[in-house]
């Protein structure tokens, strides 16, 4: 077995690859979109929409191995729209409150993303009975 596929055992590690791809897909949309002079709350909104079926499955069958269902895809929902109302929450303060260009802000919002992320998909979405 391979380092990186040893790596690749552990889901946190599985979640943090697959959610590189996913942020690239994402951020790189609401930056489109904010270039394109979307007000950036409307851009994150866009950006969140366009990216829940594309990180459902993703994260899904490539991190958590579930074959999901309505019932999973609506917790995924919920979930992002937490992730969603968390983020565009800390967006605007950092623009308004901080002065920082929505570009930064939203990159400072990253981590807080994937944290509370983590903690939705891992121990309520994708819970698996044990």
């Amino acid at each position: 077995m391979t380092h990186f596929q040893a790596m690749m055992r552990f889901p946190i590690i599985k979640f943090l690859g697959v959610g590189v791809l996913n942020t690239l897909f994402g951020y790189g949309l609401y930056a489109g979109l904010v270039l394109a002079h979307v007000p950036y709350l409307i851009a994150l909104l866009m950006a969140t929409v366009a990216g829940v079926t594309f990180n459902y499955f993703s994260f899904g069958r490539m991190v958590f191995k579930a074959e999901g269902g309505w019932w999973v895809f609506g917790k995924f929902i919920v979930a992002y729209s937490v992730v969603y109302i968390m983020n565009a929450f800390l967006l605007d303060k950092l623009t308004q409150d901080f002065g920082l260009n929505p570009y930064w802000g939203q990159l400072v919002c990253l981590p807080a993303n994937v944290g509370v992320s983590w903690g939705l998909m891992r121990y309520w979405v994708y819970k698996k009975d044990e």
